[in-house]
């Protein structure tokens, strides 16, 4: 999806989880609200403000490569999307795609979970060790 000026041809994309803000830009475009971890308010035009950039800034090295006997960091890349990569790639080929979502929590495996609009998932989407632990404990809590 995106935006499209008819007074000028301008296009601008959004991310289809975006919500387009009151709020103007200092280049008067709108700003838009997307999540990536943290919520961001940023300017629909990306050579104004950059989502990568914003993601990048706030995550780059935030978290260790999960892979045993790897002492890489995640990085924050865009290879069709954003993802959180290892450093040593091609040596190692970990990644994740940072979901839609803000980080709320540290998973069990060590990642960071992240409260999306489906639930609470780990950056990891196929591991269910974050999901084991508040159901233990909200069980142990209703006894």
């Amino acid at each position: 999806s995106g935006v499209h000026c008819v007074g000028c041809g301008d296009r601008y994309g959004v991310p289809a989880d975006a919500t387009i803000r009151d709020e103007r830009c200092d280049c008067g475009l709108p700003k838009m609200r997307v999540e990536r971890g943290l919520a961001f308010n940023i300017c629909l035009d990306r050579g104004c403000e950059s989502l990568d950039a914003a993601v990048k800034q706030a995550f780059d090295r935030e978290w260790a490569c999960p892979e045993p006997d790897c002492d890489g960091d995640l990085r924050i890349l865009r290879r069709g999307g954003l993802i959180a990569g290892c450093e040593h790639y091609p040596d190692c080929d970990t990644g994740f795609a940072v979901p839609a979502g803000v980080v709320n929590s540290d998973c069990n495996c060590g990642l960071p979970t992240f409260e999306t609009a489906s639930g609470i998932r780990c950056l990891d989407a196929t591991c269910d060790r974050g999901l084991e632990a508040p159901l233990e404990a909200d069980s142990a809590a209703d006894d």
